[in-house]
């Protein structure tokens, strides 16, 4: 059907047809099936990661805009990087409760800025963040916007005034039995000004000529951390940095046993056999 004055969006389903739009033009087919249900191990396991990374992105949505370039929406950029992470499985109502797991090297962003990169430290005599970010010029205890666009901007052209960093923290709950991962995002910008420059819990610190972002809550182990460096609607590309290892858990065979019982068990591969 021609569209004439209609505007159908999305699909609508009654008494077993579909209504959708496509190259502008009104599709209408049956939306019911006679093609038996099929659970095989490879589909389960591929139906698994997608719904994970529906609730991770789900989370990660929550803090704020996320940065993925790359693919025709970010979404889509963030499932495709997604497939390179570990294989977890959860239950049909774990799934439906949000459940989520925190994985080490999960994606946070994605783009064409240089990568920061990050690992366990300790700065001032409290765990921190070390970055490979490079810091020209000494840091005062509290460091303000002036003072951190010298530190960071002269003479490195890869910084510049109005650059951001956005700091990741990923906390791993359970709450009433379902894993679960909450998600807040910091930014703080490079600019001239009188401003305090850091973040609430990791204060900056210099460690040799790296910035290092120090604090207590650093050795969290159900705690993962992200820093990304943003221009405009560029970015770097990074991972979380983790110590949780809750994930493990539901990585064994048990676990996608019992997360397949929940969607009424594994069904054998389809083969063509002779008779």
């Amino acid at each position: 059907m021609k569209k004439k004055g209609i505007t159908v969006s999305g699909s609508l389903k009654k008494d077993n047809v579909t209504m959708y739009t496509r190259c502008g033009k009104i599709i209408m087919r049956t939306s019911t099936s006679d093609m038996p249900l099929q659970r095989t191990r490879s589909q389960f396991v591929n139906r698994q990661r997608v719904a994970h990374s529906t609730n991770l992105w789900k989370a990660l949505r929550a803090s704020g805009n996320p940065l993925f370039a790359g693919s025709r929406t970010a979404y889509a950029r963030f499932n495709s990087l997604m497939c390179k992470m570990p294989r977890v499985f959860m239950t049909k109502e774990e799934y439906r409760n949000y459940g989520a797991l925190l994985l080490p090297g999960m994606p946070v962003s994605d783009g064409i800025l240089p990568d920061i990169g990050y690992t366990w430290g300790e700065a001032g005599g409290l765990p921190a963040l070390v970055t490979t970010v490079r810091v020209w010029r000494p840091l005062p205890t509290a460091a303000c916007g002036t003072d951190m666009v010298r530190a960071l901007c002269y003479p490195n052209e890869d910084w510049r005034e109005g650059d951001g960093l956005r700091l990741y923290t990923l906390v791993q709950k359970v709450e009433n039995m379902v894993p679960k991962v909450y998600v807040t995002m910091e930014e703080a910008w490079l600019n001239h000004g009188d401003s305090e420059w850091g973040f609430a819990e990791l204060a900056p610190r210099r460690v040799g000529n790296q910035l290092a972002l120090a604090g207590s809550a650093i050795d969290d182990p159900t705690r993962g951390w992200a820093l990304v460096h943003t221009r405009g609607e560029s970015s770097s590309s990074q991972g979380v940095l983790t110590r949780s290892t809750l994930y493990e858990q539901y990585m064994t065979e048990e676990a996608l046993l019992r997360a397949a019982e929940s969607y009424g068990g594994l069904t054998e591969a389809p083969f063509i056999t002779p008779g």
